[in-house]
């Protein structure tokens, strides 16, 4: 074997070399890059549907439904109006009929004092109510899914809404490289269309 064979058999070895301790390298780091990478974007997400949730409540307490989907909840924020209430405790005399006598019946008394505006009360007045409408590091491209109605429990009706951010938007640019670890039929979401919850299902 001449030096020049050698050589080159030396360096092709040490080429590969190299390329199987980058692919030992990327084997280990892959998985901590993404739970690095699903922590930022899970925590952002979380938030956006934390503040939806907090908008669908308030929307709530002014219509006793919640806004059927995301457009509303934006119009809400951008437009709305919350009442100001003033609650007291207070009691009367009734006759009781059965007792056959004067009974004190405890009460609470709301007044409206006011209105103010949804976005300041609940964001203050730089907020922007668009930024509700999009799945963070999305680039814009992927909106939350909101949708809201009625469920009937134990013969009472009452109002539900889900807002959800799936998977496979969250992490819409990264799929192909983390596939093995991200669960496409996965999303998160607060509130649920099929029971009377707002809590959040990372809960």
């Amino acid at each position: 074997m001449n030096s020049t064979t050698s050589t080159l058999i030396k360096i092709g070895l040490f080429l590969l070399i190299l390329f199987l301790g980058y692919r030992l390298y990327s084997i280990i780091q892959d998985p901590i890059n993404f739970e690095k990478l699903k922590e930022r974007r899970y925590d952002a997400t979380k938030a956006k549907l934390e503040q939806i949730r907090d908008v669908q409540k308030a929307y709530r307490t002014e219509y006793r439904s919640f806004a059927a989907d995301l457009n509303a909840v934006i119009a809400f924020v951008d437009t709305g109006k919350a009442a100001i209430v003033s609650r007291k405790d207070s009691s009367f005399l009734y006759y009781n009929e059965t007792y056959q006598q004067e009974m004190t019946k405890d009460t609470i008394i709301t007044r409206i004092l006011g209105y103010e505006s949804v976005k300041e009360k609940l964001f203050g007045p730089d907020f922007d109510p668009e930024s509700l409408r999009y799945i963070p590091f999305t680039e814009k491209k992927h909106e939350f899914e909101v949708q809201a109605g009625k469920l009937d429990v134990n013969d009472i009706v009452v109002p539900v809404f889900e807002a959800r951010a799936p998977n496979t938007s969250i992490f819409f640019d990264v799929l192909d490289k983390y596939s093995q670890y991200i669960d496409e039929d996965y999303a998160l979401q607060v509130g649920n269309m099929n029971e009377p919850t707002l809590s959040g299902n990372w809960k």
